[in-house]
């Protein structure tokens, strides 16, 4: 039997581990908790409500709170991501946003879900776990309850404008870390709010477009012959490390190289 778990980190009751499994099982059990996983690799065999079925990399596997389940995994080796949820983190945003009538933790369709904004919403809140930036932690965290509890929300105009309106904010300072707070200030709007419909239109949340906004700025700085170094600090980034890090996550090569390849001069710092 292997089976294996990593703890990243458990913060106001919420727990997330990957999970690698092979010739392995779970025993009929349950939670007091919404356990959402992600599967990574391989097929797991799980047992819900009497029924068997199979869990395929790419899927998602939900249970609510006190949900009977059980898991098996054959030979070939099994890697998930698995977060659980407290069930008050659900009722407050449920409550707040009229999504359930009773104040009460609210049912959600559970078993194997084929649904990539939801898998995809679970990924990301589990990377964001891993560092220490607690707003992107957050904002992941509310994108992530956003798919749970409105998977599928119609657009309107009042979202449209929403949407506009934050664009702008960012687009306006993009050497400026916004907040949340401020942004859902501005937009006359909750956290919640403004994180579900925003990613929903541009398909990232709001600090993440924010990103890739200063990135590609960075890139235009870096045409035009501005020294990394430079360009980050004009952009905001007093940590040599996190703008060289963000960079080339997005375009696979240093600002350094960057700069290098696009041919401009020789610069002899990274």
């Amino acid at each position: 039997m292997a089976l294996h778990s990593s703890a990243w980190f458990s913060f106001n009751g919420i727990e997330c581990s990957q999970v690698s499994a092979r010739d392995a099982l779970f025993p009929r059990h349950l939670h007091d908790e919404y356990v959402i996983s992600a599967n990574l690799t391989g097929v797991e065999q799980i047992w819900l409500a009497g029924k068997t079925a199979e869990v395929k990399a790419g899927q998602v596997t939900l249970y609510n709170p006190a949900t009977l389940q059980a898991s098996r995994f054959d030979h070939q080796e099994v890697n998930f991501i698995s977060v659980h949820l407290p069930q008050t983190l659900l009722q407050n945003l449920a409550t707040q946003h009229n999504l359930t009538s009773h104040h009460q933790a609210p049912a959600l369709r559970e078993g194997v879900l084929d649904e990539p904004r939801l898998f995809s919403a679970l990924c990301a809140f589990a990377g964001a776990s891993r560092d220490d930036d607690l707003a992107d932690q957050q904002q992941r965290l509310l994108s992530l309850c956003g798919e749970l509890l409105q998977p599928e929300q119609p657009a309107d105009r009042a979202e449209h404008r929403l949407v506009v309106l934050v664009k702008e904010a960012l687009l306006a300072t993009p050497e400026i870390k916004p907040s949340l707070d401020d942004l859902a200030s501005q937009a006359g709007v909750s956290k919640y709010h403004l994180v579900r419909c925003f990613t929903r239109h541009t398909g990232l949340p709001p600090l993440q477009y924010h990103m890739q906004l200063r990135l590609h700025r960075a890139r235009q700085l870096l045409r035009n012959r501005v020294h990394p170094l430079e360009a980050a600090l004009e952009l905001g980034f007093y940590d040599q490390s996190h703008f060289i890090n963000a960079f080339r996550k997005v375009m696979g090569v240093t600002p350094h190289d960057y700069a290098q390849q696009t041919g401009q001069r020789s610069i002899n710092s990274r």
